[in-house]
């Protein structure tokens, strides 16, 4: 078992850089090389990074001996292409969701992935984080009673004012938008939680422009007969809300503001994060926790690419409409 795995990131976005920024805090994980299409951002995180090199382009990181594993943070429409790279050369990859722009990509990507027994994984959030795995465990217990209901409710103006102008491809309707960038964490969740999920109705709200990512959404999906209830828009004043909701008969979980997690038996919900820390940061370590355990060949929680292409292919029903 290797002391560390280095780590190539291919992409220095917002996401890339805050999965940079944690790494260097995991005792596992080392980064070594990355690659950015935007040159000067690349040369600024390199120069800022001790231990960091760059590479001269996608090819080049893939094929380094230092790099055990490819972390792919570049924007979707380029997540099949690198992904598909780094398997033909045998490397292991991190995928930030969706795997691609249409099914047809992504359903092939994720039957090459599986087919080569080259380890894989999507960097959804409630793979490993506290929330998941209290909720999990929780319903193992039988701890809440009979599930009455699950609801999602995100109100993200502000989230969207300062994502779209990190990344300005989420404002477009073919790869960005809430539904797809925020929602589809919920969505796995669901999966995760209750088993496989159907859409049984879903109404979107048009984008302010032709070709514009959507501003609303209300939806319900249906896991056995578990009613999913969403609820989401990126409009009006506010604070942002991000909150996730299984309500049980003995008791109720509410992930709060997409890291927190809350827990309800009457009239006040109450904190139940991990102690003394703080929900984001811890979020990334447990994360890096299973890209290690992937990596090392042991059990993880880390969903492969069949199960991001399920999630993919909900969100896309979801905005279909």
């Amino acid at each position: 078992m290797a002391e560390h795995h280095g780590i190539g990131f291919i992409g220095l976005g917002s996401i890339g850089q805050r999965m940079l920024a944690q790494a260097w805090n995991h005792p596992r994980v080392q980064p070594t090389v990355a690659w950015d299409l935007a040159a000067e951002r690349l040369a600024q995180t390199v120069a800022n990074s001790v231990g960091l090199r760059a590479a001269a382009d996608v090819n080049s990181l893939i094929n380094d001996d230092a790099v055990d594993v490819v972390y792919i943070a570049s924007p979707p429409l380029t997540h099949a292409a690198h992904a598909n790279a780094a398997l033909e050369f045998g490397k292991p990859v991190l995928c930030e969701k969706p795997l691609g722009i249409d099914i047809a990509t992504s359903e092939a990507l994720a039957a090459r992935a599986t087919a080569s027994g080259i380890a894989h994984g999507v960097n959804f959030i409630f793979a490993s984080a506290h929330p998941a795995t209290q909720i999990e465990q929780a319903l193992a217990r039988a701890e809440l009673g009979e599930i009455k209901g699950v609801e999602a409710q995100l109100h993200l103006p502000n989230w969207a004012r300062r994502r779209y102008a990190e990344a300005p491809w989420l404002m477009e309707s073919d790869q960005g938008g809430f539904v797809r960038e925020v929602l589809s964490h919920f969505i796995y969740l669901t999966e995760r939680l209750f088993g496989p999920a159907v859409v049984n109705y879903s109404h979107c709200r048009q984008g302010l422009r032709h070709g514009s990512a959507i501003t609303g959404v209300v939806a319900e999906l249906t896991c056995g007969d578990i009613p999913i209830n969403i609820h989401g828009s990126t409009l009006g004043w506010g604070p942002d809300v991000c909150n996730y909701t299984v309500w049980g008969e003995h008791c109720s979980y509410r992930v709060h503001d997409l890291h927190g997690l809350q827990v309800t038996t009457g009239e006040r919900w109450l904190d139940s994060n991990t102690a003394g820390t703080d929900p984001a940061s811890d979020w990334h370590q447990r994360q890096y926790d299973q890209l290690a355990a992937m990596l090392d060949g042991q059990t993880h929680t880390l969903p492969d690419f069949a199960a991001g292409l399920s999630v993919q292919r909900l969100i896309e029903e979801i905005l279909a409409d």
